[in-house]
């Protein structure tokens, strides 16, 4: 049976809050700053007590997720949360009072949840695997499959956070997770170069055990709706190159990219949609999508830079779909916006983590930048046409697609936290809209101060 939505996830709840509903494992006193209670599990769990962990991994990093998306879409000048209760959404974000803070955002601000939440979820991950490592019910394939799992969403987290910290780089690890007293000992920051090599090498660590892993997972009934398709260990190594190709992406490892491409679940030809999903549902006990909202919202709409819709193509449907003009113009400080976000039909709408329209369009850049140019062209195509363009016209040169294909991935992934990586990668933050004074675009957020407070009082 797959899991439609979190309710009777107790274990994330005894993880995240450090209660000790579930038996097999203690808490100790909470210190890190990623609100993560320090669990030493008992040896042995049952087959139960591993889906339950499972459902776990899967739900913690949702809360984060929202809020990347919410920051990501203001420094990357899409759309803004025209909070009318905390202008901090719009005024701190689009750098208006980045010099009270030192020329970026409060360390001790709002803006951290994704920090705690891509936190957590990388340690998360690994009680899962220590615990499962440690239980005589699973086989050797089964326990490989585990730490398969465990390794790709920890890659896939840790290069969110990255991407968000991007020069503060992310810890490169802990101590040692096993040992009583050790497990809040942090390992020093990467830079950004070695924080890629650090998800990367934790990507092929999760393929590598993936290929040991059999043909089923051991807790294949613990996973949501959200992960139909890619329940088994040979479809999870999909989702983790998916990943590795993105990581890849942000090294400029052209060569390795279109490698993890192709052992990715990549298809030219088959839906763009097709993707492992964030479950959302407004349920006790569970977490809704707030990304939702009803046309012409005036408490906290989530509204779009007006350029976004009137420096589309005319005909690409993904404006019809995606977005929508409000009846009523949104003041967010001097930025009036006539339109706003339309991508969910709920609040328990499902979000994607990375689907295979992304995957064409990644696929179209690794191609323009190592020299097939018709390739690339052919990949962009799949795209322009499932939106309803006429295929692509332009230059057959390496810039010229390279251009094409950001521009493509502008409309394709818009509020999915993505416009502002691009920009940065290409050393275009200052095109974005807003980039001068009094506004400013960070390359990156600052660094929450509990996190280097934490790092302080706990020395290796």
């Amino acid at each position: 049976m797959i899991r439609t939505k979190f309710s009777t996830c107790v274990v994330l709840t005894a993880l995240v809050s450090g209660l000790t509903s579930c038996g097999f494992f203690k808490t100790d006193k909470l210190v890190d700053p990623n609100n993560i209670s320090v669990a030493s599990f008992v040896n042995n769990p049952t087959r139960d007590q591993v889906n339950l962990l499972a459902v776990g991994v899967q739900a913690v990093p949702r809360t984060g997720y929202l809020d990347l998306i919410r920051i990501t879409s203001t420094v990357g000048r899409e759309g803004i949360n025209s909070a009318s209760t905390d202008n901090r959404y719009f005024t701190e974000l689009l750098g208006t009072t980045a010099a009270t803070f030192g020329g970026a955002t409060d360390p001790n601000g709002i803006f951290n949840t994704y920090y705690t939440s891509f936190s957590s979820t990388r340690r998360v991950a690994e009680f899962f695997n220590l615990a499962c490592q440690s239980a005589t019910a699973l086989s050797a394939a089964e326990k490989a499959g585990a730490k398969g799992f465990a390794r790709t969403i920890q890659g896939w987290a840790m290069l969110e956070l990255l991407n968000m910290q991007y020069k503060n780089g992310i810890r490169s690890g802990y101590t040692d997770l096993n040992t009583p007293g050790d497990m809040l000992k942090p390992l020093k920051f990467t830079d950004y170069a070695g924080g890629l090599d650090l998800v990367i090498s934790t990507l092929n660590d999760g393929a590598t055990s993936l290929d040991a892993a059999g043909t089923t997972f051991a807790f294949a009934s613990a996973f949501t709706s959200g992960w139909a398709g890619f329940t088994t260990p040979a479809t999870m190594k999909q989702v983790n190159r998916a990943f590795a190709a993105r990581a890849y992406m942000y090294k400029q490892d052209w060569a390795n990219m279109n490698t993890a491409l192709s052992q990715s679940f990549l298809s030219l030809t088959g839906s763009l949609t097709v993707g492992p999903q964030l479950n959302f549902a407004n349920a006790q006990n569970d977490t809704p999508n707030s990304l939702f909202q009803n046309p012409d919202g005036n408490g906290a709409p989530y509204v779009l830079f007006d350029d976004i819709v009137t420096g589309a193509e005319p005909g690409d449907k993904r404006i019809a779909t995606k977005t929508r003009k409000r009846t009523t113009a949104r003041s967010s400080g001097a930025i009036s916006s006539s339109y706003e976000i339309q991508l969910y039909a709920s609040n328990a709408a499902p979000i994607s983590i990375i689907r295979n329209e992304e995957l064409v369009l990644m696929s179209a850049e690794a191609k323009a930048q190592t020299g097939d140019l018709p390739g690339a062209t052919a990949a962009i195509n799949v795209v322009r046409t499932t939106a309803g363009l006429a295929a692509y016209s332009g230059a057959a040169t390496k810039d010229a697609l390279i251009t094409e294909v950001l521009n493509q991935r502008k409309y394709s992934l818009l509020f999915e936290g993505h416009r502002w990586f691009d920009a940065r990668r290409y050393n275009l933050l200052t095109t974005l809209p807003y980039s001068t004074s009094p506004y400013k675009v960070f390359d990156s957020m600052v660094r929450p101060n509990a996190e280097t407070q934490w790092e302080l009082a706990n020395p290796l």
